[in-house]
């Protein structure tokens, strides 16, 4: 079924769509006759059988050469190479056709789509506010991929309001306190707006830095949105994006990738069947209209009864996915907008820029640096710069430099604490240390600017 719906990516989007839905349908009926209580526990049990398989027969020896493998404390799949006691960078090619190497290479192919469909999943579990008893999160430790993510995560009990990571049905929050669980407790994967509400979230955001540890998505340092007063006001729509014009193609293939569906009568939607309402974001467009036709400009953001279809007002909406659906809309704000990146847009994801920023100035001791508002300030031995935490752009003294961003291969050198690094962030921290060091500077474009 995987293998099914991997190989839909090669057709159009309403093929795709149906057929993740048939495969959604099938993996539901198959697990509860399993007798799974959903899809996702059936998938982890199933997928944990076939790591342990793999993970029995993991290591080859051919002659001197062994080859084994090995997950590494990400939760992604690696091959180690050695021969007479040295490591080898990759398989000696008069071993690449042997059988065993063979079924050894499909192995890991077959590990590291199960890690991106782990990552996923959590990812959705946490989203959904998924709730797991503490049984059930020690099942799911027994499975070698979910183990490493899991651990990294902070789980949350709403019931006991207590909050930590999980090792052996204890958990242990950012000061190092310790709560014991009960078999029977519920857990769900802490999301930014449960540890904002248990005034914990910058104590996790500080504990990831000083520990150096890197989640497997953006959690603790997710982008989190709040009701206004505005849209408190309003009651049952949120105009925070009116008047941004977004690219028609690029805004309905993000938002799809996100579980949003186009209805040609109301726009984009995302359905929430199981709370009882439908998301929408109005917009003046003809979605299927040719990309020549005048740039659609957002409205509003509302959320319906799926029965009724009468507008449920903002407060009533679950905080999760409030922010949940105004994250998708500043992604698409801050993307598909018809100019480019608009800077200005998103706001949450400054604040998270922000933060990082802070953290890593501590990290890296840097004592020049200072966060207000929209930029980072940074006093130098040859001047004052400031960086604009939206664009990136650097200025000395009003005047623009250009510094060109970290390429893609080196971004891994900058610590960031999640995996799926937002490559602007990465851009900006490392900025960041450069300035903060002037006098270390080499590169004589930079240097020419800052000196002229």
């Amino acid at each position: 079924m995987q293998d099914f719906l991997k190989e839909s990516k090669q057709f159009g989007a309403q093929r795709q769509e149906s057929e993740a839905i048939a495969v959604e349908i099938g993996l539901d009926n198959l697990s509860r006759n399993a007798g799974y209580q959903d899809r996702v526990r059936f998938s982890w049990a199933m997928e944990a059988k076939a790591t342990q398989k793999i993970m029995e027969n993991s290591k080859i020896s051919i002659e001197e050469t062994e080859i084994e493998l090995v997950i590494n404390n990400l939760g992604k799949t690696d091959i180690k190479v050695t021969k007479a006691g040295k490591s080898l960078k990759n398989i000696p090619a008069k071993l690449s056709k042997d059988k065993q190497v063979i079924a050894l290479k499909e192995n890991k192919t077959y590990l590291s789509r199960q890690y991106s469909r782990t990552r996923l999943s959590l990812e959705n579990a946490m989203v959904n506010e998924d709730e797991f008893t503490a049984l059930e999160i020690h099942n799911m430790m027994q499975h070698p991929i979910v183990k490493v993510m899991l651990s990294k995560l902070v789980m949350y009990v709403p019931e006991k309001e207590i909050s930590g990571f999980y090792n052996e049905s204890v958990l242990t929050d950012a000061t190092g306190k310790t709560h014991q669980l009960e078999e029977n407790d519920l857990l769900v994967i802490a999301h930014a707006s449960h540890l904002y509400k248990a005034v914990e979230w910058d104590m996790y955001q500080k504990y990831l830095f000083a520990e150096r540890l890197t989640q497997p998505f953006k959690q603790v340092f997710r982008e989190l949105y709040l009701v206004t007063d505005d849209e408190r006001e309003h009651s049952n729509r949120s105009e925070r994006y009116q008047g941004h014009q977004i690219q028609p193609k690029k805004t309905i293939a993000l938002l799809r990738s996100r579980g949003w569906t186009v209805s040609m009568e109301e726009g984009l939607q995302k359905v929430y069947h199981k709370k009882g309402f439908i998301a929408t974001m109005y917009a003046m467009a003809d979605w299927y209209s040719p990309s020549e036709a005048e740039a659609p400009t957002i409205e509003d953001i509302c959320f319906h009864s799926v029965d009724t279809y009468q507008r449920i007002p903002l407060t009533e909406i679950p905080s999760v996915i409030f922010s949940e659906i105004m994250r998708d809309i500043d992604l698409v704000v801050s993307v598909a907008h018809v100019g480019g990146v608009d800077p200005e847009a998103s706001h949450s994801t400054m604040q998270m820029r922000a933060a990082l920023a802070e953290e890593s100035a501590r990290l890296f001791k840097l004592k020049n640096i200072t966060v207000k508002e929209r930029f980072v300030f940074i006093k130098g031995t040859f001047g004052e710069y400031s960086i604009h935490l939206g664009s990136g752009q650097v200025s000395k003294n009003g005047l623009a430099l250009s510094i060109i961003p970290v390429h893609s291969q080196h971004r891994g050198r900058m610590f960031l604490p999640f995996v799926d690094d937002d490559p602007k962030s990465a851009e900006i921290i490392s900025k960041m240390k450069l300035l903060s060091e002037d006098n270390k500077i080499q590169d004589p474009t930079i240097l020419a600017q800052i000196n002229s």
